[in-house]
């Protein structure tokens, strides 16, 4: 059995600052039960917590109701199999056509996805992207 107990005396505990179980300094007794202690290494007062306590790795959660998302870019090559034409350069003063291939000097190849006022949605590899364009 376990000795009694005494502040001064040093214990393991886990540290929150430290974020790992080190030796401590027991500060403060409660009923026999140690109540505070001071880290040996960065010199922290905090509660006293087991060892064994330590905070486990979390992995993240998973989106509930939502389906696996297919990436942009799965979606961008599916899309380049199905569009129409050979592609042409990208340009502001532009009309495009919903399904058309265009090829633009920063974001590459892209597919024309929806039409706007001025604007098309274009799909390209990293993702969908708003495009000016002279559609009426």
């Amino acid at each position: 059995m376990q000795d009694k107990q005494k502040t001064g005396q040093n214990i393991d505990s886990f540290c929150g600052k430290c974020k790992q179980s080190s030796e401590h300094t027991i500060m403060a007794l409660d009923n026999e039960t140690v109540s505070k202690v001071r880290c040996r290494s960065c010199g922290n007062t905090h509660r006293f917590r087991s060892p064994a306590d330590a905070p486990k790795v979390r992995k993240a959660r998973k989106k509930q109701g939502e389906p696996e998302a297919a990436t942009a870019e799965i979606v961008w090559a599916s899309g380049l199999a199905k569009a129409k034409g050979s592609g042409r350069e990208y340009s502001m003063a532009a009309i495009y056509r919903v399904g058309e291939i265009v090829n633009h000097q920063t974001f590459g190849k892209g597919i024309v996805l929806k039409l706007y006022a001025n604007k098309c949605g274009m799909l390209f590899k990293d993702g969908e992207r708003l495009m000016a364009s002279t559609n009426q």
